[in-house]
């Protein structure tokens, strides 16, 4: 049984939730996301930022995305594709509000969902691991 909010997966609430957060922080003007990142004190490099940020989207995305046993890995294909696609994106719509767009910013994104869809495949094997474990006959096993 996939564990639901009102008939939603997880998974999709999360993942909706996290990008429209992330298209809001990546489309504040300058002038307030500097003065965001002050209050915040957060004094890291913008490339960490990127990096982590597409990491957990990508992450996210992966585990959205439904697959099944026969095709494991083909929501990871898909969500690399759609946040690669979305970190070009967003760096060109990030013109419009005074931002720029920058090639260093969208290979830090890639970077990082390379990163977040890393750590979804492994947390998935394991998990796969551990439930094939679970449920094998341990007489079997010897």
């Amino acid at each position: 049984m996939r564990a639901t909010i009102n008939g939603l997966r997880i998974a999709t609430v999360a993942l909706f939730s996290y990008w429209v957060l992330l298209f809001i922080g990546t489309h504040m003007p300058a002038n307030k996301l500097i003065a965001f990142m002050h209050l915040a004190s957060m004094h890291q490099s913008d490339k960490v930022l990127h990096l982590g940020a597409f990491a957990g989207l990508a992450f996210l995305m992966a585990w959205a995305i439904p697959t099944n046993m026969h095709k494991l890995y083909q929501n990871t294909l898909l969500a690399a594709l759609v946040t690669v696609a979305y970190a070009g994106l967003d760096e060109l719509l990030q013109i419009p509000v005074g931002r720029t767009a920058d090639w260093n910013d969208f290979y830090a994104d890639c970077f990082g969902m390379g990163i977040g869809l890393l750590v979804y495949s492994i947390i998935r094997a394991l998990i796969l691991r551990a439930q094939w474990n679970l449920f094998q006959d341990p007489a079997q096993t010897k």
